[in-house]
């Protein structure tokens, strides 16, 4: 199996380039995300609009396999917020998807004259009319799926992504969103409305005895790892049972101390939306729309709202980033029980506050009435950097911009509070713990970083894998060479493609200086709950910034 390419302009099927991986080509490299990022960097010269450069959904050669950790799909292009790279991963079965129909992703160069439908199956791509242009996400998948049968795999972007807003998402299979970057703008900029996937083409799998008993044993012992059974369980780590303390209100003016989103006001669970071959269940469907850990954080105190279940529902259904909406909305300054009609109007094109550029765009624009919490022009996660600082390194340094899943967060190796399972998986790491919450450490953030940037560049899921989780590094190593035959070095995959995705921003004019936090941080402290008085340091923070560059050898 291969990437599928196909011209949008014409329909035709391109012959693979030839990528150089150089010594990290492998069984476990080839076809997958490393390889599509490569060819996405090799495709550039200088600023490129995001339309027209080369964007992949792939699973790669693990992804898409029935086990443990291994149902994930990775979009990579450019963001049309930040002008740089872009990558981002849904859970779910699109990655099964794509390797039924043949392939271990397919990759779209130029844009189509018109709506269409990427069809992929026997391991090529063709493209099709698109009737659905216009529809919502669910009403789009449906039609796609009664189009095309009950067994196909449908991504496909909302309303939000047709009309151009630089943050809308894609959905896969209903209740699996590619979020943040902007990837359903590309999308619609490229006149495609969805991808589908046909066929049940057999995976191929080295030894599967050996991913039969790692699926055995991750199942054990995810009943008594405390994360695992909190994802497992109801209501699920999407809704938090109690205020952290760490999350924002009111733009970041101050954190989540009291008050929030009550579990016990939830609607009723509908059903799990599941990953083909991992028991552990995480994405819960509430009101219709399958739940990610950030949404209620986001669409909560931090913009006054007062029904974030709902507003999440209609981000899914209109295409629409919610955490990107919620940080433009925020800065914006609008009233909470106005949001939800602006969000309807926005995704339809109708803007009048200037809120589909989103945030920074908007503060440059002289139309917030509060600051833009962005990095690289991408809005923050709903997790604050002056609680955990070296969560923050990775918001302003990772090539891609800021996400919460950059790096492993520093609360979990306090010795307050923190998770002692993990110590001893983060000291195999190289990892001094516990730690000091406040304590800066660059040189063990970029070990953290390696490690889940390699877990992304094999199509492995950080919410099954190491260090928290029960996939240790151990088993990754193993679970991949059960898949692929070959046993792979994962930091090393993970700083090789940190440095890629690094490269691809030099390419593009994305400097370095645009490593940076909002002056917020480091000019207010928090005000209260149990992390008052949390600050950003400013100079020692853009100085582990700078030993942060160098550890994971980033230039230019």
């Amino acid at each position: 199996m291969a990437l599928a390419h196909i011209r949008l302009a014409t329909g035709e099927r391109l012959r693979p380039p030839p990528v150089p991986l150089g010594p990290w080509r492998s069984a476990a490299t080839d076809g997958g995300p490393l390889e599509a990022l490569r060819l996405l960097c090799d495709a550039l010269d200088g600023p490129t609009d995001p339309a027209d450069a080369p964007v992949a959904l792939v699973a790669g050669p693990v992804a898409g396999v029935r086990a443990p950790g291994l149902a994930r799909t990775v979009a990579i292009g450019l963001s049309p917020l930040s002008g740089g790279i872009a990558e981002t991963r849904a859970e779910g079965p699109f990655a099964a998807g794509l390797r039924g129909a043949g392939v271990t992703g397919v990759v779209l160069h130029g844009r189509a004259p018109e709506p269409v439908v990427v069809v992929v199956s026997d391991g090529v791509a063709r493209l099709d009319p698109c009737p659905q242009w216009g529809l919502e996400t669910d009403a789009a998948t449906e039609d796609l799926i009664a189009r095309y049968g009950p067994a196909a795999s449908v991504a496909v972007i909302g309303p939000a992504g047709e009309n151009g807003v630089r943050y809308a998402s894609v959905v896969t299979c209903r209740d699996h969103v590619l979020p943040r970057l902007g990837f359903g703008a590309v999308l619609g900029a490229k006149r495609v409305k969805a991808v589908v996937c046909l066929g049940d083409a057999p995976v191929p799998v080295a030894d599967p005895r050996a991913l039969e008993s790692l699926g055995a044993d991750y199942t054990t012992r995810m009943l008594t790892n405390p994360l695992t059974v909190w994802q497992h369980g109801t209501p699920g780590f999407s809704v938090w049972r109690s205020p952290p303390g760490y999350a924002p209100v009111a733009n970041f003016a101050d954190t989540h101390s009291e008050g929030g989103v009550d579990p016990g006001g939830a609607p009723a669970l509908e059903r799990v939306a599941g990953c083909p071959g991992c028991p552990t269940d995480c994405v819960k469907v509430y009101a219709g729309a399958g739940l990610p850990q950030e949404t209620l954080a986001a669409l909560g105190p931090n913009i006054g709202g007062t029904d974030p279940w709902h507003l999440h529902t209609r981000c899914v259904r209109l295409g629409v980033d919610p955490v990107s909406f919620a940080g433009t909305v925020a800065a914006a300054g609008i009233p909470g029980a106005e949001v939800a009609a602006v969000l309807e109007d926005l995704a339809r094109g109708h803007d009048p506050y200037g809120l589909a550029g989103g945030a920074a765009r908007l503060w440059r624009a002289g139309r917030a009435t509060s600051p833009a919490m962005t990095s690289k022009d991408i809005e923050l996660p709903p997790f604050d950097p002056r609680v955990q600082p070296n969560l923050g390194l990775g918001y302003a340094v990772a090539p891609i911009g800021p996400r919460y899943d950059i790096v492993e967060h520093d609360l979990d190796f306090t010795a307050d509070g923190g998770m002692p399972h993990a110590f001893a998986e983060a000291e195999r790491l190289g990892l001094t713990v516990p730690r000091a919450r406040s304590a800066l450490d660059p040189v063990g953030t970029a070990v953290l970083m390696r490690l889940w940037s390699g877990l992304d560049a094999l199509g492995v899921c950080l919410f099954a894998a190491t260090p928290t989780r029960p996939l240790s590094l151990a088993d990754v190593t193993a679970l991949v060479a059960a898949v692929t035959g070959e046993r792979v070095d994962v930091l090393a995959l993970g700083g090789q493609r940190l440095r890629w995705q690094r490269e691809v921003n030099r390419r593009l004019g994305v400097g370095l200086d645009r490593d940076t936090l909002p002056d917020r941080f480091f000019d207010e402290p928090v005000a209260a709950g149990p992390y008052a008085g949390a600050v950003l340091e400013r100079d020692a923070f853009y100085a582990a910034v700078a030993l942060l560059h160098e550890e994971l050898r980033f230039t230019g």
